[in-house]
């Protein structure tokens, strides 16, 4: 067994006495966190082990280790849904970890800021002379629970945008090239229609439909309808949004998109676009690391989604540490080392898309191809990342799938979905105070 891999099966044995121990845990009540030992570092994320994310921050932890002599790192794995439904309550509790992986935006993030349960980073960041300059890391600033600006609450040592895979293969097969507008990539899934393929996975009973009805919208947008809709700046363009749904519609009447996606989880998805049964999958980064691994038989590529300047990405999920943190010293410590070259470029080569790598030290393929194409995002002075459909307001997630689903079924109008969707962010933005 390697040294890497003894670390991490020492740290799952630690790992599964926390599970255990966290399972019996009653949040009910709430008391001032307990004194530092400075020989323990508590920390939790929800990545696959076989992830890009989870093997760079294994990383990061061997390198703690190795610079914190005496200090042990107890990590413990959660999951995406235990955070979001329980994360306030966990980080208001006694046994809230010293540093872990949270949910970026006004309804996750936002709420537990401003209720006073995370350590404000601001005056630590300058401190230590963290570069957080690049809009990636807005995702980590809060006022009054509104994601954007403010103070610090939260780092990320990684980014995200949302793009159209595609299978070359099949591309080459019927002449076609990635497409630079809408008009062409209809084109293109129409050639496909015509010889009887279904061009684009669609799991709209999950994350990707409400990612492409936002496409579509964003295509009518500009950096002003944008901010009016994610930061409540203005009125919100909802005329973009009921276009993007009869178009959507239109791709379901047209066979672009099959009528039973609404079955289809993202993972379904994507895993028939790793099949070959689909030419076109709209959907993240996140997926690059397992397409690598998957994909062997044909060559596959990605475009972003052609004649828009906004895209659906971020900076990823944050590091934050909560204000009852017993080793903040150590959490930040920690923190610091994700952001390290050498667990950068690794997160790179791995199809991830770091933050503050160094580029020429990215040699892979697919590290190259991601990050290059994020980095042109953030730099982009007309456009650039969306952030995501479902984060002004709490809930609307839900929403976003059920009228995506029922919209993709025919069981609603265009006009219908996007006044259902309004309806809904209405009342959160209310609700919410703004």
């Amino acid at each position: 067994m390697s040294a890497r891999n003894h670390s991490a099966a020492r740290r799952r044995l630690l790992a599964t006495a926390a599970l255990a121990a966290a399972a019996t845990l009653s949040f009910a009540g709430c008391t001032t966190s307990g004194t530092s030992d400075n020989q323990t570092l508590k920390v939790w994320w929800w990545e696959n082990d076989d992830s890009a994310l989870s093997t760079a921050w294994n990383t990061a932890i061997e390198i703690f280790e190795a610079e914190h002599p005496g200090v042990t790192v107890e990590f413990e794995l959660k999951t995406y849904e235990q955070m979001q439904q329980s994360g306030q309550l966990i980080l208001d509790s006694n046994e809230a970890p010293d540093v872990l992986e949270y949910l970026k935006g006004n309804a996750t993030a936002g709420v537990v800021s401003n209720a006073g349960l995370l350590t404000d980073l601001t005056d630590v960041a300058e401190e230590r002379g963290w570069d957080l300059e690049n809009t990636a890391q807005d995702v980590g600033l809060y006022e009054n629970g509104l994601m954007g600006s403010g103070n610090r609450y939260g780092v990320t040592n990684y980014g995200e945008y949302v793009s159209v895979w595609y299978n070359a293969d099949a591309f080459a097969q019927h002449g076609l090239e990635a497409p630079t507008t809408l008009e062409e990539l209809e084109s293109v899934m129409q050639t496909f229609v015509d010889n009887g393929i279904t061009p684009l996975a669609l799991g709209s009973a999950d994350y990707p439909g409400p990612h492409l009805l936002y496409a579509l919208a964003l295509a009518e947008m500009n950096d002003e309808s944008l901010a009016a809709y994610q930061q409540f700046t203005g009125d919100v363009d909802w005329q973009a949004w009921e276009d993007a749904a009869t178009r959507m519609a239109d791709w379901v009447a047209k066979g672009y998109i099959a009528a039973d996606s609404t079955g289809i989880p993202a993972q379904d998805a994507g895993n028939a676009f790793v099949a070959g049964q689909y030419p076109l999958f709209y959907s993240g980064t996140w997926w690059a690391g397992s397409f690598v691994n998957d994909i062997s038989d044909v060559a596959y590529d990605q475009f972003l989604f052609p004649g828009n300047d906004l895209h659906p990405g971020s900076g990823g999920n944050l590091w934050v540490v909560p204000e009852k943190a017993k080793n903040k010293d150590l959490a930040y410590d920690f923190i610091e080392t994700t952001l390290r070259p050498e667990v950068q470029n690794e997160l790179g080569d791995l199809g991830g898309v770091p933050v503050a790598a160094d580029t020429d030290a990215v040699t892979t393929d697919i590290g190259e191809l991601t990050i290059t194409r994020f980095d042109e995002l953030l730099e982009s002075t007309d456009g650039g990342l969306a952030w995501y459909p479902d984060w002004p307001v709490a809930g609307l997630n839900d929403i976003l799938v059920q009228n995506v689903t029922d919209l993709v079924q025919g069981n609603t109008t265009p006009t219908q979905a996007v006044e259902n969707l309004k309806t809904a962010y209405d009342q959160g933005k209310a609700d919410a105070g703004f």
